[in-house]
């Protein structure tokens, strides 16, 4: 089985995956990797759990020139959090690499904010479609240096409408460039675009079975007035921390994360109906675990950060295999061992039969969560809760300097203190639930890096 060194990955790259604990490719970047470095274009069927953000990512950044200003690598994703999701991950694959600049730009980010950024252009850019228009007729964005152009769950860029701003997006690059796609699915319209805009393209495709082998899946049999109860029953079964229950609808999502809140469950809703500044507030909740349990419909499946995620639950099946695939493969990522419950009626049983890809390792019957010991009484609770901080990378704060502020200003230990997060003008941090509030005050009253920032409690 090959390594990433017999892959001819650069020393830099090889320190990043190694601190990051990858030590055998995935069989997509296997195949991906040599080709790419060759320059060639590449289509890939891809589903989630492939490691296909790799199998791109690190031949991308191995070919970046760090002494050019402009940019050079165009990643084009459907959906803003699977921007700032893989704007995260290629910054943990390049960590090493000197002078390197990666951006995301996307809607309901401050549009000045990107613009003014451009005075010192990325080598790497990820973006959606509707917002790199924008740039492109406000004149506010160069893409004629682009070497390299990455077109990401082509399936679902199409699904939501983006074939147009696609073709105005490719209009503005040199048609010498290196083209690759990925897809989860490849109908006829996928087809056609790699036909229009790869050049003799090599195929690769991952395997079929999205879920991980270390996943459990567990089938609970329930009639279908019955499925809040079971839901109920069976977060207070386990520790919820780390769980997404999928729903079809958003008035679903809604109703069924206010039952669970009124049950004394750490939950909020996660869905497209939501401004895009409360998804983005409680995908930080969920990160930090200040909030346990997501109810979400499938616009969420797309770029929900993976470490956070322990446990999946089917509170109703999807409209296909492939999305009850794309479903449970948000867990068990990185060889993570994950659990994924799916609620089914006597005719959803037979739906799963059909569905030959989705294995089933056990079945429950409702009745047998209602005689576990409920533990949510003493796990509901989250044992973080989230401060927000008025500063960001622009005002040159780093997690150690919030870590430094609140050993010094509150008295915390390094080790009780959780995940960091530093955007551009704010920052968010973890802390122990139980002393939040007189924490935020001290930090307040405080000063981080020698100045005084606003500190509330993100709710």
């Amino acid at each position: 089985m090959a390594n990433f060194k017999d892959l001819n990955i650069s020393p830099a790259l090889l320190q990043s995956l190694e601190e990051l604990q990858y030590s055998t490719p995935t069989p997509i970047q296997e195949s991906a990797i040599p080709m790419l470095l060759q320059g060639q274009d590449v289509a890939g069927q891809a589903e989630t759990g492939s490691g296909k953000t790799a199998a791109f990512g690190l031949p991308m950044l191995q070919r970046i020139n760090t002494e050019l200003q402009q940019v050079q690598a165009l990643v084009i994703v459907p959906t803003r959090e699977l921007a700032v999701q893989v704007r995260q991950e290629l910054k943990k694959y390049g960590k090493y690499i000197d002078n390197l600049k990666i951006s995301a730009f996307y809607g309901g980010h401050a549009f000045s904010q990107e613009r003014a950024s451009l005075a010192h252009p990325p080598q790497v850019l990820v973006g959606t479609p509707g917002r790199l228009t924008d740039h492109l007729n406000r004149k506010t964005l160069d893409l004629s240096n682009v070497q390299q152009l990455v077109l990401d769950e082509a399936d679902k860029l199409l699904e939501m409408g983006f074939e147009e701003e696609i073709d105005q997006v490719l209009s503005f690059m040199s048609p010498k460039r290196q083209t690759i796609l990925f897809s989860a699915t490849m109908p006829d319209d996928v087809k056609e675009l790699i036909a229009n805009s790869l050049k003799h393209p090599q195929f690769i495709k991952a395997s079929a079975n999205a879920i991980p082998d270390q996943v459990k899946l567990v089938g609970i049999k329930v009639e279908h007035t019955d499925r809040k109860e079971v839901v109920v029953n069976l977060l207070k079964s386990m520790d919820p921390a780390g769980t997404v229950v999928f729903t079809n609808t958003r008035i679903a999502a809604d109703e069924l994360a206010a039952l669970l809140q009124e049950q004394g469950i750490s939950v909020k809703a996660l869905h497209g109906g939501m401004e895009q500044v409360d998804r983005d507030k409680t995908m930080t909740l969920f990160r930090n675990r200040s909030t346990q349990v997501l109810v979400a419909t499938d616009v969420a499946a797309r770029g929900l950060d993976i470490a956070a995620l322990q446990n999946i639950i089917h509170y109703e099946l999807p409209i296909d295999a492939a999305a009850y695939l794309h479903r449970s493969g948000r867990t068990g990522r990185a060889g993570k061992s994950g659990t994924v419950y799916t609620l089914a009626t006597s005719r959803d049983e037979k739906t799963l039969r059909d569905w030959e890809q989705v294995r089933m390792d056990e079945w429950l019957s409702a009745g047998t969560l209602k005689d576990k010991a409920p533990t949510a009484a003493e796990t509901s609770a989250a044992a973080f809760a989230t401060l927000h901080i008025s500063g960001g990378r622009k005002d040159k704060i780093s997690p150690r300097d919030i870590v430094g502020a609140l050993i010094a200003e509150a008295g915390l230990k390094a080790d009780h203190i959780g995940k960091i997060e530093i955007q551009d003008r704010m920052s968010f941090v973890a802390v122990p639930a139980a002393e939040s509030i007189v924490i935020a005050q001290k930090l307040s009253d405080g000063r981080i890096k020698g100045r005084k920032y606003k500190v509330n409690l993100v709710r």
